[in-house]
């Protein structure tokens, strides 16, 4: 029996001493939670890679309407389009040749709050419009001047 108890105790000695040790363990997981700083840094870079836009177009503020409905701006510029209602999207009607300026993607459309951005490299005269509201008349056009 005395042999026994002996087993028991040198089994809960290894017992207490892998918990101490899986705890310690724990500790080495601190640095992982420094990389969910790397994760941050990467958000960060995102939003900085993002154009500060030369003009912003909002969608759908006052009916079916793009205001403003006509602007210019130079060449290598972004327009942001940003959403106050639901329910449109930009596609393109006239684009310059050379531009491969598609609008937002398919025939999707998005809700308020959502923005589409687009650098504009290619100089000339560019009309849109909101694809289910066109005949509502909720169309816009701009210029793209040479640099």
């Amino acid at each position: 029996m005395e042999e026994s108890r002996r087993r028991f105790v040198a089994a809960l000695s290894a017992g207490i001493t892998g918990a101490i040790a899986g705890c310690g363990g724990s500790e080495s997981s601190t640095p992982t939670a420094e990389s969910t700083g790397t994760q941050a840094q990467t958000s960060t870079a995102t939003s900085t890679a993002t154009p500060e836009a030369a003009q912003v177009v909002a969608v759908a503020t006052d009916g079916f309407s793009f205001s403003p409905a006509s602007f210019e701006i130079a060449a290598g510029e972004t327009v942001r389009w940003e959403w106050a209602a639901g329910g449109h999207n930009v596609k393109p009607d006239t684009t310059p040749e050379g531009s491969d300026w598609s609008g937002t993607a398919g025939s999707d459309l998005y809700s308020s709050g959502h923005t589409y951005s687009y650098t504009f490299e290619v100089a000339g005269e560019y009309s849109y419009y909101c694809q289910p509201h066109r005949g509502s008349g909720m169309t816009g056009s701009f210029i793209v001047t040479e640099q």
